[in-house]
C-alpha cells in the first residue's frame, strides 16, 4: 500500500530519534493513506518553518507484517479502545506501549486541549469520544520501530 508523510523536508531516511512522544499512537514516524492528508500537513508544518512542506510516498508492505513479524495493534474505528490507547499516549504521565505498528482513525487535536478535563472527570467517555471524532474519513500508521519495515518511494511532491 502506498502511505504519505507531510513534513517541511523530504524524509530522506527514517530516524525515530526525531519523533516526538505523546502523538496519539505514542513516539514514532506517523503515515497516512490518505495523499490529501499528508498534503494538508506538508503545509502547515511548511509554513511553520517556512518552506512550502513536502510529501514523501512510501510503499508499506502490510501483508509481509504480520503478528509474527511485528507487534501490531489496529483500530478500525473511534471507540472507547482507541479512546483510552489515544490519552494513554497523550499523557505526558502516560505508560508507552510496546507495539511495532500501530494504525487507527487519527484524533481531532483538541485532545491536547481537553485531556486534562477528561482526566479529571470533567468530561464523560462518551462526551470526550465524541469530540475527538473527525468528519470526514482519517486514517494514520504510526511506525513506533524500524522493525515495521516500509520503503520510501522515488515519488515525492
Amino acid at each position: 500500500m502506498n502511505v504519505y508523510h507531510g513534513s517541511f523536508t523530504v524524509i530522506e531516511e527514517i530516524d525515530l530519534s526525531k519523533s516526538l512522544p505523546n502523538k496519539d499512537f505514542g513516539k514514532g514516524f506517523y503515515v497516512t493513506k490518505y495523499r490529501h492528508h499528508a498534503e494538508s500537513w506538508a503545509k502547515i508544518i511548511g509554513r511553520k518553518h517556512k518552506t512550502k512542506g513536502f510529501v514523501t510516498e512510501f510503499i508499506f508492505y502490510d501483508t509481509e507484517f504480520t503478528e509474527r513479524l511485528c507487534k501490531v495493534k489496529h483500530f478500525d474505528a473511534y471507540n472507547e479502545e482507541w479512546l483510552d490507547f489515544v490519552v494513554e499516549n497523550r499523557n505526558p504521565f502516560g505508560k508507552m506501549h510496546d507495539y511495532d505498528i500501530v494504525e487507527g482513525p487519527v484524533a481531532n487535536d483538541k485532545v491536547q486541549n481537553r485531556i486534562g478535563s477528561y482526566l479529571d472527570g470533567l468530561i464523560s467517555k462518551a462526551g470526550f469520544l465524541e469530540e475527538l471524532k473527525w468528519h470526514e474519513n482519517t486514517h494514520q500508521i504510526c511506525f513506533c520501530t524500524l522493525k515495521s519495515g516500509f520503503k520510501r518511494n522515488a515519488a515525492v511532491a
